[in-house]
């Protein structure tokens, strides 16, 4: 069985076990909206298989009441109204408060960042999970953050014509936000401001040479195929997009320790089944985009990757000179993910 399957397995074979010894009690409700809407795949669909997860092995003893965005919560107000006990949890997307919280970005996708893989190594094998906390404790916010799934990796966005070197990149005018927007600014690129439900007329109309916006799937959803022809890989500017569950301060805290213990697990098995298939999710999506679209799939050239990677450790050093805890998070992100050297072997005339 693959590792991914084995830990998948075992996380619920863990929560079966914390169910099965559960004592019965009185059911535990918790509201929670979403940033994505539940229909969405990838992105919005985790939420829906966590609270399904939740309920099934609890014994109906722990519910979460999904809320879609907009049903009494914007996606923007997610974070602040758990904190102030407006509603008892949320599901989100870090890069939601990057505005006032700068590295929020790191945690939840930002250029030349983790994969899947990548971000459940340092979530469960390094400090990711105590410097999640320590973002939103700085902050003054009463919030428990748990990493509970994957929406995909994005694409590096949808071109009308290509970019075959740096120098292509100048005067470019592309919808993108956000780290990725300034390393693209930093190349010369003018980023222009784009809400997404226009993307389409935008690029139809040449207010735009290119976008950004979410992952293949959705993308596909949106209709962006009708519009451009062109995808560049991989998405530098986001390669993973990780999901999180808050839950305010004071309600964590009133359960006991086998409650919060199926809810951390049920996040931990939500997060290894969407590492496990929000792969295929978007591979098959590219595939029929190109089978079915007549959409081209280019990789960048060794060149414009190059120059986005130097733009971005420029950002990034400029970022942490703003903002200390960004340095400190990415400083230990980068040390985590270094290769450790092997030692060579002892000298063949060394003696014991």
């Amino acid at each position: 069985m693959p590792r991914t399957g084995r830990a998948t397995g075992l996380a619920l074979g863990v929560l079966l076990a914390l169910s099965a010894s559960a004592p019965a009690a009185e059911t535990l409700h918790f509201v929670m909206p979403v940033v994505y809407g539940t229909h969405l795949p990838g992105l919005g669909e985790p939420a829906a298989r966590f609270t399904k997860l939740i309920k099934e092995i609890s014994g109906g003893a722990i519910e979460f009441d999904l809320k879609q965005p907009g049903d009494g919560t914007q996606p923007q107000e997610i974070l602040d109204k758990v904190s102030r006990g407006g509603v008892d949890a949320g599901f989100a997307t870090a890069g939601f408060w990057v505005a006032k919280l700068p590295a929020a970005a790191l945690f939840s996708g930002f250029p030349f960042g983790p994969d899947a893989k990548g971000y459940v190594e340092w979530f469960l094998a390094g400090n990711g999970r105590k410097l999640y906390q320590e973002l939103y404790e700085q902050a003054g916010l009463h919030v428990h953050v748990i990493p509970c799934g994957f929406g995909g990796a994005e694409t590096s966005g949808w071109f009308t014509k290509e970019v075959n070197t740096q120098d292509d990149i100048k005067g470019l005018r592309m919808r993108i936000f956000g780290l990725g927007g300034r390393v693209m600014s930093r190349l010369g690129a003018t980023t222009v401001l784009v809400p997404g439900g226009t993307i389409g007329l935008a690029l139809d109309k040449h207010d735009i040479d290119a976008a950004e916006f979410l992952t293949p799937i959705i993308d596909e959803r949106q209709g962006l195929q009708d519009h451009a022809k062109l995808i560049y890989l991989p998405g530098w500017h986001q390669p993973e997009t990780v999901l999180e569950l808050l839950v305010n301060e004071d309600r964590w805290n009133s359960l006991n320790n086998q409650q919060q213990a199926l809810i951390e697990t049920a996040c931990q098995a939500t997060l290894l089944s969407t590492l496990a298939d929000s792969q295929h999710l978007q591979s098959d999506a590219l595939v029929e985009l190109a089978a079915k679209h007549g959409v081209r799939i280019k990789t960048w050239s060794e060149e414009v990757l190059k120059a986005l990677r130097t733009a971005w450790d420029e950002v990034a050093k400029d970022e942490g000179d703003r903002d200390v805890f960004f340095r400190q998070v990415l400083e230990d992100l980068d040390g985590f993910r270094t290769p450790k050297p092997i030692p060579p072997p002892p000298s063949a005339s060394a003696t014991p």
